[in-house]
Parts: structure tokens; C-alpha cells; sequence
């Protein structure tokens, strides 16, 4: 590896050079090739281990977009470049909780089936910026046989609405995630606008139950609003939209 010296910056390859750049090395040159070989890797033995890794990879990854589909109203409007990333490491981590297939047919469905594979869907942040829960100061809680998730002890006062914001919106939402299939449908409730002059302490909201069958997949959604003259502006930033999961049931 060399580093480009010079007023010009070459970028590609030029005979058996190629030139690059980083964020943080710079303009840098190497010899070109190296690597693996596509023919080398469909049937070397030597490569068994990468054909498995590439084939639960390659899972993981329609999974991955397949349940960022299915959630899609809680999270379309929100531009985060690194959700895909946490998200494939999430399932690529519940993927290794399957302990009963063999390594390179490792699926996320089993890994679910495993109450480490179960924590880590439980546990996930989809939205950092904006965890529910903290937004609400309250508590909440979900029951999958009434399909109703209560909040209580709620104090609109403790709430931290973004500059301009005058309304929060919360919708609860019941997803079927069929992880072996990927099939799946999402029941949502109607959004329960709540305005800086809320004085309840307590509510609850409610969904219908999805008609196909899967993993039941609980989540609350948050967002913030301008209403002007009637009409609802929606805030997309970091911290003016939020989804929790709320629970899991097999």
C-alpha cells in the first residue's frame, strides 16, 4: 500500500495499480487483484466456511428487509443510514442462537425459538434517538390477550416536545411475522393525539388481531406534529419519531 503524492488524485485501476481513497488515510495505491476467486469459492473445500457464511448472510438479509417492510409505518419517514446495518447484526445475532441446524443452514425462526434469541428482538432500539418509553415518563404495558396496552402514571408536563411541536401522536401497533415464510401483516391502531394541555393521567389504546398466523410482534409508535389551522405537520427528525417494541409472543 502506497500513499498518492502530488496535485492529481487518481481514482480506479491502471494497469496493475489501483488507486483509492479513505476518510481517513487519504489517497492511497495498491497492487490490483488478490481476493477470492467466484469459481474458487462455489467449490473449493477450503471455502466450505465462506459458501455457509455467504448462505446465512444472504438470509438474514431478506429477513432483514422483509420485517423493515412490515414496520414500515412507524419507520418510512425516517432517514437513518444506519438502521439497515443494526438491523442485519441483529438478526445475524439471533441467527446464531440456532443451535439445532447445521452451520450454514442456521435460520433467524429458529433462533427465536431460544429465549436468547426471543431477549434480543425484545431488547432492540429501531429508533435511538427517540426511545418511547424515556419520551413518555410513564409506564406501559402491553397484554397480548386483550390486545390493549395501558399507559399510566403520564404526565404531559414531562414530556420533551421538540421547538415548534405542539402535538405527539402514539399509535399501537400488532404485527404477524411469519420468519420462515416471510409473510406478514400489521394491525394498527388510530393515532391518540395528545397536545401540551393534556391533563389525564391514564389511557389506553387498541388494535385488531392480525389474520395470518406468526410471531406476535408488539410495538408503540411516536410522533411529533405542528397543527396549524387544523391540519397536522409531521417532524421527521432523530428525535421526533419513535418505535418500542412492547413485547414478543411465540
Amino acid at each position: 500500500m502506497a500513499k498518492q503524492i502530488g496535485l492529481i488524485r487518481l481514482k480506479g485501476t491502471i494497469g496493475d495499480t489501483n488507486f483509492y481513497s479513505t476518510p481517513n488515510g487519504g489517497d492511497l495505491a495498491r497492487s490490483a487483484g488478490g481476493g477470492f476467486k467466484s469459481n474458487d469459492i462455489k467449490k473449493k473445500d477450503s471455502m466450505v466456511r465462506v459458501r455457509e457464511n455467504a448462505s446465512e448472510f444472504g438470509t438474514c438479509s431478506k429477513i432483514k428487509k422483509a420485517f423493515r417492510i412490515s414496520l414500515a409505518p412507524f419507520l418510512c419517514v425516517r432517514k437513518d443510514g444506519l438502521l439497515h446495518g443494526r438491523m442485519m447484526t441483529l438478526f445475524t445475532m439471533i441467527k446464531s442462537m440456532d443451535r439445532v441446524s447445521l452451520r450454514g443452514k442456521r435460520t433467524v425462526g429458529n433462533g427465536l425459538a431460544t429465549p436468547l434469541g426471543l431477549d434480543l428482538l425484545r431488547n432492540f432500539e429501531f429508533t435511538p434517538a427517540c426511545n418511547v418509553i424515556d419520551t413518555l415518563g410513564a409506564s406501559v404495558n402491553y397484554d397480548f390477550a386483550t390486545r390493549s396496552c395501558a399507559i399510566t402514571n403520564f404526565d404531559v408536563r414531562h414530556v420533551s416536545f421538540p421547538s415548534g411541536a405542539t402535538h405527539m401522536a402514539l399509535s399501537l401497533g400488532l404485527l404477524h411475522f411469519d420468519f420462515n415464510a416471510l409473510n406478514y401483516k400489521l394491525k394498527m391502531s388510530a393515532p391518540f393525539y395528545i397536545d401540551k394541555t393534556y391533563d389525564e393521567n391514564s389511557f389506553e389504546l387498541s388494535v385488531e388481531e392480525p389474520e395470518i398466523a406468526g410471531m406476535h410482534i408488539a410495538v408503540l409508535g411516536l410522533k411529533f406534529y405542528q397543527e396549524v389551522k387544523g391540519t397536522y405537520y409531521l417532524f421527521k427528525s432523530a428525535n421526533a419519531v419513535g418505535v418500542e417494541v412492547l413485547g414478543v409472543e411465540v
